[in-house]
């Protein structure tokens, strides 16, 4: 079943563009792998500190076997800007149509 891997992350103080520029990286990685569907990366408009990762899967394992696949160290620059640790959680997208 398809999914979302939504990461919510707080760049530290004066690191908003870092920030952004390393998550464009990261999804640069991310994107061809095995089982990517499409990465989105959006920033709060009232809180340029505030930013969303958003990683569609195929399945919650592609996501895992890709993470192994990585390895810590495409995550390194990443972490080094951030306030805090990342808040994470799988979604399952459910289409509402008006």
């Amino acid at each position: 079943m398809p999914v979302l891997r939504h990461y919510r992350m707080q760049a530290a103080e004066g690191r908003d563009a870092e920030l952004k520029a390393a998550l464009l990286t990261l999804a640069g990685q991310v994107a061809p792998l095995d089982g990517c569907e499409g990465v989105e990366l959006m920033i709060d408009v009232q809180d340029p500190h505030l930013c969303m990762f958003v990683e569609h899967w195929a399945s919650i394992d592609h996501h895992k076997a890709a993470g192994a696949a990585l390895g810590k160290q495409a995550f390194a620059p990443v972490m080094a800007l951030l306030a805090g640790p990342p808040e994470g959680c799988y979604l399952e997208q459910v289409a509402i149509r008006g």
